[in-house]
């Protein structure tokens, strides 16, 4: 078996090439030019979506309201161990492509492969599920509609939105994020004001809902305390995929200005986000929404969502329009948002010599265009959504990757392990970073089991009874796929992991000193009046 070798220098190559030394540019080229109020929505943007919005009143459910709270506040956790996690690895190291590439230096150069394709794979299938679950959406108001019309119209706008500066893209997902946060704060004040019966004037709900008969753990798929477990686990696995892709902002902080600072100053609130946004919202709606309500678990169309569910039990009408359009926002940003992460992280995969060359080609606005319109082009999927018999064919495309969004976690976690673990071969501190995550390593520890757990469970229902090979497949599909390729990888590739002593940590911090020592003599970029008010603002 050959030893570790260093990568090919393709990214330091092309960081030269492409940026010539400037400190606006990326690695590979890429500009620079998203703000931290950028970073900031996007991070808040990128978790909140239809997850929250329709599939949390099946959590409900199946967990009753308290088990519900805690387990979107447990997996809750997880997430923000993730986001912490991530913004020690992206502030030392803020390359394009993000955990993908930290997994190349860090582990070696087969997890790197592995984990950018299926994520890469994972995004690019997910973009066109958002926008048939976008345009399913837009047959609330029009039934009768052409669907093929506005899957294009949106397939074509997302596209252009990712080719365009990616300053265009960052003022985008600042306001549809903007909107989002708007919604679901008048969502808890005007459902605490129905909850204290101030909205209707029909008298205050109180705790009804979680005091007897009303159960405060439910029984689900078995009897006594196993169902309740049961019940509870159900959530975590439902939150899971709620919270979803917080590795965006590490993604997205390899082209914003000064990421050293913008990616941790971003990641740091995520738990306070998680708490505000998604537990709060789930608490107020256990309060308003009894779990045995049987319109929880009817599907995933509108008039299931359990936002819209509260008001109309109170007799309030015209909500689920406007909630309709909230959500509608939600798949179209989430959308967006996978393009850009399958295209960067198709730009990251190449600049480390594990894509085609042709990936690293950016057009004038220094946006990898090769690597947005070969993403993009899954956008075509969507329209299989027009026949019946190919609908069967996009479900199993999208059900390989259910849980690869856990999976790319632990890669994560891994990927810091062997980072910590070399620091301390090294004998190098870890308050020499620019960033140094609490905890440690602890955190990381507890996010990778629970991960794994998660991971190991989601499809427990499979062996219930009669086993179910589909239900079997559709939820552990990614789990087998990702460590066989990753085993065939090495195989091939006959590498060992890298060596800790190997990992090159002491080049990135006499960069960092370096770029400390320069900070005062860096040209002032004057940004303009609009940019200074929403910064001081966000």
């Amino acid at each position: 078996m050959h030893e570790y070798s260093p990568l090919p220098t393709t990214a330091t190559d092309n960081e030269i090439i492409d940026s010539g030394g400037s400190p606006d540019r990326g690695d590979g080229g890429t500009k620079r030019s998203l703000h931290e109020r950028h970073l900031s929505m996007i991070a808040l943007a990128g978790m909140i979506g239809t997850g929250l919005f329709l599939s949390s009143g099946k959590a409900l459910a199946q967990a009753g309201p308290l088990g519900c709270v805690l387990g979107f506040l447990l997996m809750g956790s997880v997430t923000a161990s993730i986001a912490l996690i991530s913004a020690e690895m992206s502030a030392f190291k803020p390359v394009g492509g993000g955990f993908v590439r930290h997994a190349t230096m860090w582990i070696d150069r087969s997890a790197g492969i592995v984990a950018g394709w299926n994520f890469w794979y994972s995004m690019a299938i997910t973009m066109p599920a958002e926008v048939s679950a976008a345009v399913t959406l837009l047959g609330f108001w029009n039934p009768n509609q052409n669907v093929a019309i506005p899957i294009l119209v949106l397939w074509l706008s997302i596209t252009a939105i990712n080719l365009a500066p990616v300053k265009f893209y960052g003022e985008f997902e600042f306001y549809f994020a903007f909107c989002k946060i708007a919604f679901i704060v008048a969502f808890i004040f005007s459902g605490m004001l129905l909850d204290a019966g101030i909205l209707t004037g029909e008298g205050r709900i109180g705790f009804r809902y979680w005091s007897s008969p009303f159960p405060l753990f439910r029984e689900y798929a078995l009897q006594g305390w196993k169902g309740k477990i049961a019940g509870f686990w159900s959530t975590m696995i439902a939150a899971a995929f709620a919270y979803g892709n917080v590795q965006i902002v590490a993604i997205a902080g390899a082209e914003t200005r000064n990421p050293r600072k913008a990616i941790p100053a971003a990641l740091k609130k995520t738990f306070l986000r998680v708490v505000m946004f998604y537990v709060l919202s789930i608490f107020v709606i256990s309060l308003l929404v009894p779990a045995s309500d049987p319109r929880l678990t009817y599907g995933e169309r509108i008039t299931q969502s359990p936002f819209v569910i509260a008001f109309t039990r109170a007799g309030i009408k015209g909500i689920p329009s406007a909630f309709n359009a909230a959500i509608l926002t939600s798949a179209v940003s989430s959308a967006n948002a996978c393009t850009f992460l399958a295209s960067r992280t198709l730009h990251g995969l190449a600049l480390d010599g594990n894509a085609p060359h042709i990936f690293l080609s950016l057009n004038r606005y220094h946006i990898p265009y090769m690597a947005v319109l070969v993403s993009s082009a899954w956008g075509i999927v969507a329209l299989l959504s027009l026949n019946s018999d190919a609908m069967q064919v996009f479900v199993w495309l999208v059900s390989v990757v259910t849980t690869a969004g856990l999976v790319s976690w632990i890669i994560i976690c891994i990927a810091y392990l062997r980072f910590f673990n070399a620091l301390q071969k090294q004998g190098i501190s870890r308050d020499e970073l620019p960033y140094k995550s609490p905890y440690q390593p602890f955190l990381t520890y507890f996010a990778l089991v629970m991960n794994v757990l998660v991971v190991l469970t989601s499809g427990w229902l499979s062996f219930l009874d009669i086993f179910s090979v589909s239900s079997f497949l559709h939820n552990y599909l990614n789990c087998i796929l990702v460590p066989l390729g990753y085993a065939v990888c090495k195989y091939a590739r006959q590498e060992t992991l890298v060596p800790l002593e190997g990992i090159d940590i002491k080049t990135e911090l006499e960069l960092i000193q370096h770029e400390a020592e320069n900070e005062n003599t860096k040209p002032i970029t004057q940004d303009s009046t609009y940019d200074r008010i929403l910064s001081s603002a966000f």
